[in-house]
């Protein structure tokens, strides 16, 4: 059942576009070519561009993995060395070995040992959604290899629910089953600003990911995670760790610089009776790193949703680059 998911049109809007694409076998798109590294034993997919100062990219939920950076790569790679990681269990990068790899923690651990297998010392950090919380903690435990912290899309800053449905509700109510194989990606196309944001060459890419085999395992262990969740009681050793990290960034503060980046239009899960409940997630994590660190800063775009780097390519581009370039030239700036 699974296998025949994986190898059907993964939702009716993109699986005929999809279907008529040359996928790579690297996975690559917009010209890009992957490389493959060995980390800790895990065969890890990249991207690397670029000469200079290391910048890390790390991925939200996107099951295309780095492919969602791949138009922010070439502009990036004309100043710094830009590296765009398939996350454990994302893309074309192995799955993990255990439940505890497969945690906050775990995958905290595997972006240092991607860092360290590569010699990169000290980087640019910068994380999408869940790769924005996984960029946040690890900044907080690693503070030593990050120069300064972007995070896009709120990442460890969301807020709860609220009452009524969520904007992206309406859509979500259009995609297969949420526990389908097919759920992520249906979810991945309406969190775009336009059809524009993932066109039928991204679909492509990713259809010809979710062929192989690791994907029918992945989705099996997820399956299996999700019930021993419902059944189980108290915190996990995920909540524990995510906790942890949330007390020392209170009460040991961050002091690298911090830019938190949003797309105004961003519609997640954020109450469709509150047209700025969005922006509450990122304000409040603004207001936690924000604590004695006057090298914090929040920039909004308008005409962008979730992927707003995506639609905006060259304005997200500019203002990281001048963000980086400021605390470079200005180190005790305040």
């Amino acid at each position: 059942m699974v296998a025949a998911a994986i190898l059907a049109p993964l939702f009716v809007n993109v699986g005929l576009q999809a279907a008529r694409q040359a996928a790579k076998p690297d996975g690559s798109i917009d010209g890009l070519t992957a490389k493959f590294v060995d980390v800790n034993g895990i065969r890890t997919r990249y991207y690397d561009y670029g000469q200079g100062e290391p910048i890390v990219m790390l991925h939200g939920g996107s099951r295309s993995g780095a492919n969602v950076f791949s138009r922010n790569i070439p502009g990036l790679a004309k100043r710094f060395r830009v590296l765009a990681m398939d996350r454990m269990g994302s893309g074309l990068t192995d799955n993990p070995r255990t439940d505890a790899e497969a945690g906050t923690e775990g995958q905290v651990r595997f972006v240092r040992a991607f860092i360290e297998a590569l010699k990169l010392g000290p980087v640019h950090l910068v994380g999408h959604s869940g790769g924005g919380a996984i960029a946040f903690y690890f900044a907080v435990e690693h503070p030593d290899l990050v120069k300064d912290l972007v995070v896009l899309a709120h990442g460890p800053g969301m807020p709860s629910y609220g009452e009524g449905p969520s904007k992206l509700q309406p859509e979500l109510d259009k995609c297969p089953p949420v526990d389908s194989f097919e759920h992520p990606s249906c979810r991945l196309a309406a969190l775009g600003y336009t059809s524009a944001t993932f066109p039928p060459e991204f679909w492509a890419a990713e259809r010809f990911m979710l062929s192989q085999p690791k994907w029918k395992e992945a989705y099996e262990k997820q399956q299996a995670r999700q019930q021993a969740a419902r059944a189980r009681t108290g915190a996990t050793p995920t909540d524990e760790y995510r906790a942890r990290m949330w007390e020392r960034a209170r009460t040991e503060g961050m002091k690298m610089p911090i830019l938190i980046y949003s797309g105004k239009q961003d519609k997640l899960d954020w109450q469709l009776s509150d047209p700025h409940a969005m922006m509450k997630g990122e304000l409040g994590f603004f207001d936690i790193v924000g604590t004695r660190n006057p090298r914090v800063k929040m920039i909004i775009v308008n005409e962008g949703g979730h992927f707003m780097y995506r639609e905006h390519p060259d304005q997200f581009n500019a203002d990281l680059i001048a963000f980086i370039d400021f605390w470079k030239n200005n180190p005790t700036a305040r």
